[in-house]
């Protein structure tokens, strides 16, 4: 396997990460507004605390991924 072609699966493994997180955020969302009045405070913080920290790692995935993409010009 070249190198471009090692660079190009890699894209994609990170692309399907982004998508999973980004499913798993719009799953926790829903979960938040269908529960808001009847969970517990504590349930409620650790969803919110899921959806940051899910979202910091789609900022560095996306920034590792364009940072390969870049990469692949130069190839």
């Amino acid at each position: 396997m070249g190198k471009i072609d090692k660079e190009k699966e890699e894209i994609s493994w990170i692309k399907f990460w982004i998508g999973v997180s980004v499913a798993s955020i719009m799953g926790l969302i829903s979960w938040f507004v269908n529960n808001y009045e009847s969970a517990s405070q504590i349930a409620l913080v650790l969803n919110i605390v899921s959806v940051s920290v899910i979202a910091v790692f789609i900022a560095i995935l996306n920034k590792i991924g364009l940072r390969k993409i870049k990469e692949l010009e130069d190839l």
